[in-house]
């Protein structure tokens, strides 16, 4: 019943300008916007100034988790210390693109809304304000959603089936309180492409959005050895000025955005093998590679940044899922963002041996619990059986930190 997002049509490139001092990005203009001259090229542009509220903590409070109920989800504390179970009928299955704690976890008041999509009785977007329990907006086309951390700011996609039977993206910008009555900011039929519409990031000033971060990616077709996300390029929709621009061309699949909207990561998307991680500056458009174990054969992908994008982690893996014998391997890399060294790495091997398993299906980072904590999930031969560990960078230990699949952090 998941939504499936992976395909393999063809995509369209568009021009990437980069200098040292600044971003220079493709404008794709905005419904009702006014045109733009072109330059000497011929090529319309817009310069892209760093975009504001940047800053702040960033380092997690606790961890939202989902331990297998249709019905509830688990918030833990920094440790994995059980906190308190939080109702979310409906589920059936769930993932980090379909829930998200809306505003600041705070000591002495009331557990912030949270949001999330519900299969039954009808698809919808749910709100649990507080123990209540609405049903803020049906819709039987949701894709994925996403928010600022600590902030009651989100953004989500919607995509169905045009006339054609091309698919008709739609983008929203949203809070938990008027989730029911948001319109879309932008919609693309990608015609003759087949791509949808993801929101990446929302970007804030004083807990107003004032942009969203998206990218084109795959919808409609699946395959059961496909391990990383097939995305296509990297966008920036203005808010305030109705500008949509293009950060990162579409030979670019992102695999994360740093929470704090300063760096992207990427792979070639033309190549989900032998390729390198790319690393790419937002502001300068300076860009760093990760060069992979010589050992991986199956690329690499779902990158996290710590809080103070000092790190960046990343999943490699080797060998089929699907394979008789089984051979997949997946192994967790570690990166230093300035100066491009690999300076830690789990495998899969030590993961059996510290819980005692007899094959690790799936591991990938999940997020950091701080500056030099990386969070790890870690799937079991009985894919349900999931939990989380806990990686220290300094040390290399590693550790168990609670049983459950990561759905989200909270932030004071």
């Amino acid at each position: 019943m998941k939504k499936i997002k992976n395909t393999i049509i063809a995509v369209v490139c568009f021009l990437l300008f980069a200098s040292a001092c600044g971003r220079v990005s493709v404008d794709l203009g905005a419904p009702d916007a006014p045109a733009q001259e072109p330059d000497e090229t011929g090529d319309t542009i817009t310069v892209v100034e760093s975009a504001p509220d940047r800053a702040g903590d960033l380092i997690p409070d606790g961890v939202l988790i989902s331990t297998g109920s249709e019905d509830s989800l688990t918030f833990v504390d920094h440790s994995g210390a059980f906190v308190r179970e939080i109702e979310a009928p409906g589920m059936i299955t769930i993932d980090p693109e379909d829930v998200f704690i809306a505003g600041p976890i705070l000591p002495d008041g009331p557990f912030p809304p949270v949001v999330f999509h519900s299969w039954t009785p009808d698809q919808a977007l749910m709100v649990n304000t507080d123990g209540q329990i609405t049903n803020v907006r049906e819709s039987s086309t949701f894709l994925a959603l996403i928010g600022a951390p600590g902030q009651d700011a989100l953004a989500f996609s919607e995509v169905n089936l045009n006339a054609d039977n091309f698919p008709h993206g739609f983008l929203y910008a949203a809070t938990s309180t008027n989730l029911s009555s948001t319109g879309p900011f932008y919609d693309l039929v990608d015609e003759p492409s087949y791509w949808a519409l993801k929101p990446a990031g929302v970007q804030t000033v004083a807990g107003q959005a004032q942009g969203v971060w998206y990218v084109k990616t795959a919808w409609g077709i699946g395959g059961a050895d496909l391990i990383f996300p097939i995305n296509r390029g990297l966008f920036y929709f203005d808010l305030t000025s109705g500008d949509n621009q293009q950060v990162l061309d579409e030979g670019h699949s992102l695999q994360g955005i740093s929470p704090g909207l300063t760096f992207a990561a990427s792979v070639d998307a033309g190549n989900d093998e032998n390729t390198a991680l790319l690393v790419t500056d937002l502001d300068s458009g300076q860009a760093i590679q990760f060069m992979l174990d010589p050992a991986t054969d199956r690329g690499a992908g779902w990158a996290v940044f710590s809080p103070d994008d000092r790190y960046v982690a990343w999943l490699e893996a080797t060998g089929s899922m699907i394979s008789d014998p089984y051979d997949f391997h997946p192994r967790v890399r570690v990166g230093e963002v300035s100066s491009g060294g690999v300076v830690q790495a789990v495998e899969d091997t030590a993961v059996n041996q510290l819980l005692g398993s007899s094959a690790i299906t799936m591991m990938r980072p999940a997020g950091w619990l701080d500056n030099e904590t990386l969070l790890i999930e870690v799937r079991d031969a009985d894919w349900g059986d999931v939990s989380l560990l806990r990686f220290d960078i300094p040390s290399g230990g590693l550790a168990p930190f609670s049983d459950g699949s990561f759905l989200a952090f909270g932030y004071q």
